[in-house]
């Protein structure tokens, strides 16, 4: 496996074990089996840069599930896939413990893309264009309405918070772009000014000038 561009402490230990070890007697002994995989796996998920040398390990951690009665046992899940990274032998380091839970718990659902699918809803821009009048006193708003793609969750999860922004990562993190009743999104961290400032430009000034924004379309109101 080529090295990945996790230059940090605990990473580093995890390298080591990947790497040829030479002892007195001369013989070099490779890490194997499940042992390897592990570490592997660690290393991997630790990064967004994913070579094919991440494959084996990575399809190995995610084909981990179980399954109760109502369908996936995500509690049950994480516990197994901690099992799996902490045959590494390297699990037990300072620091490795904390960064294997917070992979288990976090990996594969706190990236943009899962961000973006799991929480994607509807946000409405519109405003009224006038009332259409009954008989007697009452008179119903007309409105003029555009439902706009958006993702409500604007705050990251506890276990996200975890796994994204640690020390020994690299190029996890995610942020928000936008406001979750305007067609708000999550992005990396990398691409956050390039997507805030693409995100301003079309909701700004005369587009938003005299229009409302909310996750409820206006026709469906109690009040109206």
């Amino acid at each position: 496996m080529q090295p990945l561009p996790v230059l940090r402490a605990g990473t580093l230990a995890l390298a080591c074990v990947l790497a040829p070890a030479t002892h007195a007697t001369g013989t070099i002994e490779l890490l194997t089996g499940i042992p390897r995989l592990a570490c592997e796996a660690t290393l991997c998920l630790s990064s967004s840069l994913r070579p094919g040398e991440c494959n084996l390990s990575l399809n190995h951690y995610f084909r981990i599930k179980k399954f109760n009665k109502r369908g996936l046992d995500w509690t049950a899940t994480v516990a197994a896939r901690r099992d799996f990274l902490s045959e590494c032998p390297a699990a037990s380091d300072p620091g490795i413990p904390e960064r294997i839970d917070a992979i288990s718990r976090g990996a594969g659902k706190c990236d943009a893309e899962f961000l973006n699918r799991s929480y994607a809803a509807t946000a409405y821009k519109w405003r009224e264009r006038g009332y259409n009048y009954w008989s007697g006193d009452s008179a119903e708003p007309v409105y003029e309405v555009h439902p706009l793609p958006t993702v409500t969750l604007s705050q990251l999860p506890t276990y996200c918070v975890a796994y994204n922004d640690h020390a020994w990562t690299h190029e996890l993190s995610v942020r928000y772009v936008g406001k979750p009743a305007m067609g708000g999104l999550w992005v990396k961290a990398e691409d956050y000014e390039a997507a805030q400032t693409e995100w301003n430009a079309k909701h700004d000034g005369l587009w938003a000038s005299g229009w409302n924004f909310s996750l409820t379309d206006p026709r469906q109101r109690p009040d109206y």
